[in-house]
């Protein structure tokens, strides 16, 4: 038996706190069965565990996000902590982000290592996110990564950048963005990528799919996005599914699918 896991998402954001037991419930009711919950900050941490609590679907990624990294770096003896819960499936998000402001570079590089690091110590899979970021990422990461899976959320880079990660191994977490009528370049990519390194994700509440744009993103949409990837690829739904449903277990560990 297989089902579909959302490998990303945000359920402790605030355009949540109104409904979110009735959005996990419509993801539950067409198949989304699992929704990895990734933090962004130390308090985002705190948040993401108690939805995963209260929800037996909810997993969480544990991780600062790169934008949240200013002058100082937070206190990773915090997020440490977090790694004993039996809920905590991998690190992240984290990355490096220059779109929006790119005088903290130095600090987002270190906590970058510092995730990295920890992943490794602890044989959990790393998150990554890059925007306007991509070359820096890589390096970093073909310098340090040794024996941990490595997930690119939201893979939306140049060619150059996607030949290197595909190189390294990594797992492409593919979410709305593939659907974009703009997104012609990234469509490119998709078919080069192999069956067992592809991830699903929605990125919730951001980056709906082109059929749902304009409205809140939830792990239900997660659908559409399967449903495109099926025909830009010509495979069977059931097949993908069963093929994602296979490296979510391959990157995550039986934990998250058995129960």
């Amino acid at each position: 038996m297989s089902f579909w896991i959302d490998t990303h998402a945000h359920l402790d954001g605030q355009e949540f706190e109104p409904d979110r037991s009735e959005v996990i419930r419509r993801a539950e009711e067409v198949g989304v069965k699992r929704i990895i919950n990734a933090s962004s900050s130390l308090s985002s941490c705190h948040e993401s565990l108690q939805i995963a609590r209260d929800y037996p679907s909810i997993f969480v990624a544990i991780g600062i996000h790169p934008q949240e990294i200013k002058d100082f770096l937070p206190d990773f003896t915090e997020l440490e902590k977090f790694l004993s819960h039996p809920k905590v499936v991998a690190i992240g998000e984290t990355g490096l982000d220059y779109y929006w402001d790119s005088q903290f570079i130095l600090n987002q590089k270190k906590a970058l290592q510092i995730h990295i690091e920890l992943a490794e110590q602890n044989r959990l899979p790393l998150i990554l996110h890059s925007r306007s970021s991509d070359k820096d990422l890589v390096k970093i990461c073909q310098q340090s990564i040794r024996n941990i899976p490595v997930i690119w959320h939201c893979f939306s880079g140049d060619e150059e950048a996607f030949l290197k990660a595909l190189a390294l191994d990594f797992y492409f977490s593919l979410g709305g963005v593939m659907t974009f009528p703009n997104a012609r370049r990234l469509r490119g990519f998709i078919p080069k990528i192999p069956l067992n390194r592809l991830l699903l994700e929605t990125d919730s509440p951001y980056l709906a799919p082109q059929k749902k744009r304009g409205k809140r993103n939830e792990p239900s949409y997660l659908i559409e996005t399967a449903k495109y990837l099926s025909v830009l690829l010509d495979i069977p739904l059931n097949r993908l599914q069963m093929q994602i449903f296979q490296n979510v277990k391959d990157v995550f560990g039986e934990k998250l699918i058995v129960g």
